[in-house]
């Protein structure tokens, strides 16, 4: 490497490094900015500058014939790495079934890439003077606002699309397009993250809310089916459309006279409704 010059150096496979500036530093000294990065300019803790690709000399920024002792680091921001994390519910939450009236306790895992968008707002409000940040450090912030949003998505997704408990999981693909366009919006306007694929990989639905709702949805179904069947009121017995008594109990078959026009029941021997005398 040419004397008096301080580059990106390593694979481009990491949002940022950090390269410490060691005293004396020469009045000579040069930052060269690769076209794959943006640089920031940090002396004494304190953002100085953004840097775009280029060749700068460190001596355009600070006063080196007074600031003997200053403190100055740079950070190279990638402007094309992109990271994949890791995320997951830390707890089951609560998801209405409104095709059951129910609540039900659902827990998610994925992953999702993010890329920094704004190195300024990166560095401001999430790298900072933290020198020891990890990928597996920026994980833990960046899934907590992700956890949060994917939650009140998900409720509210399953609540306006009257979604059953049990169709959750066929549903993961529309979800995660929308939590998608939310979560970006959050990380690029707190932490200038720019989130580029968001994936939910697993649903898992409480064993026993599971077991208690499957029970319930099978219980209407054959009430529904019940209904929809002619059958005695006294034993059940289904019976043909023309019983005129039923042939398990010998009761007589008494069928509803439901008006088409306004849904009254009438008795069986009225010809006109009671309410709207719309005839039967």
């Amino acid at each position: 490497m040419e004397q008096n010059v301080i580059t990106f150096e390593g694979n481009n496979d990491q949002l940022f490094t950090r390269r410490k500036l060691e005293n004396p530093i020469s009045p000579k000294l040069t930052l060269i900015v690769p076209e794959t990065h943006n640089a920031i300019l940090v002396k004494d803790g304190q953002m100085l500058q953004t840097l775009s690709s280029g060749r700068y000399l460190i001596s355009r920024f600070v006063d080196l014939r007074t600031e003997l002792d200053v403190k100055l680091e740079v950070l190279f921001m990638s402007k094309t790495a992109k990271l994949k994390l890791l995320w997951g519910t830390s707890q089951m939450f609560m998801v209405y079934d409104p095709t059951l009236d129910d609540n039900y306790k659902v827990g998610m895992s994925g992953n999702f890439d993010v890329q920094i968008g704004d190195p300024r707002k990166c560095y401001l409000y999430l790298v900072g003077a933290n020198e020891n940040m990890t990928s597996e450090d920026l994980q833990s912030r960046l899934v907590i606002n992700v956890v949060s949003v994917l939650e009140n998505e998900v409720v509210e997704y399953a609540q306006e699309n009257k979604i059953p408990f049990n169709q959750l999981t066929t549903k993961k693909r529309e979800i995660s397009a929308k939590v998608l366009s939310k979560i970006n919006q959050r990380l690029m306007g707190d932490y200038g993250i720019a989130v580029y694929t968001f994936n939910i990989a697993n649903v898992v639905i409480d064993e026993n809310d599971f077991t208690r709702l499957s029970k319930a949805k099978k219980n209407i179904a054959q009430t529904e089916t019940k209904e929809e069947q002619f059958v005695c009121r006294e034993c059940g017995n289904v019976l043909k459309p023309t019983s005129r008594f039923c042939d398990n109990c010998g009761a007589k078959v008494s069928r509803k006279n439901i008006c088409k026009e306004c849904g009254t029941e009438n008795s069986e021997e009225s010809k006109f409704c009671l309410n709207c005398g719309a005839k039967l």
